[in-house]
């Protein structure tokens, strides 16, 4: 499992240059607010994850996997283990990206640092939303049949909770719905943010379950 995640970070290093495209897109985020560029870091780690199977494609690397001793459980392992890697470093670099951006942000942030752990949890509830969005469906179809489902719908997608969140945050008398929202969390740490965890998790096995099966059937 590691050696197979290990073995996909090495397939995509022509893509390795665009990571540091991630910090410049979670900024320009920042603008709107510091707070959303922790899930917006982990959302862009996560698609950068979805290189993997762009170069399996292109390198017909499905064949190759079927030549050697390799399960193919342990192909779908090996890229849950790296997608679940670059979501961990979307949120360990997201972090200090969102305490930089809060300097220039049109919303600056004021709240105490208690307040992250809810944008936290709240950023692995959504790296795991969008990992069953698109990792079953690319596993099943490859990336040039179901980049369309599997990659620009969950970007749409993406784009629309910003937009709505945007639009909502900014009408009258809800400037302050974000804030009473992680003051509720803060207080109440078990229950909505252990809920989120659990939930996320779960969502994510599913994801990696449904992943295994689609792969062990397809055909090549």
């Amino acid at each position: 499992m590691k050696r197979m995640a290990m073995f996909d970070w090495n397939a995509m290093k022509c893509f390795h240059l665009r990571l540091f495209l991630i910090p410049i897109i979670s900024l320009a985020a920042g603008f709107i607010s510091a707070l959303l560029v922790v899930p917006t870091n982990v959302f862009m780690f996560l698609f950068f994850s979805v290189n993997t199977f762009a170069v399996e494609e292109k390198g017909d690397l499905n064949k190759l996997y079927l030549t050697l001793p390799v399960k193919r459980s342990a192909v779908v392992a090996g890229r849950y283990v790296l997608s679940i890697c670059m979501g961990v470093a979307g949120l360990v670099t997201g972090i200090p990206l969102a305490i930089l951006a809060d300097r220039f942000s049109l919303s600056h942030y004021y709240g105490p640092i208690g307040w992250f752990l809810p944008v936290v949890t709240i950023s692995y509830l959504l790296f795991s939303i969008f990992n069953l969005c698109m990792f079953p469906i690319l596993f099943k179809m490859g990336y040039s049949k179901g980049k369309f489902w599997g990659m620009l719908v969950p970007n749409a997608l993406f784009a629309a909770l910003y937009c709505a969140w945007v639009i909502v945050s900014s009408l009258p008398g809800n400037e302050y719905l974000l804030f009473n929202a992680l003051e509720y969390a803060s207080t109440n740490v078990l229950l909505v943010n252990g809920s989120m965890i659990a939930v996320a998790t779960l969502i994510l096995l599913c994801s990696f379950l449904l992943s295994e099966n689609l792969y062990s059937n397809r055909d090549f």
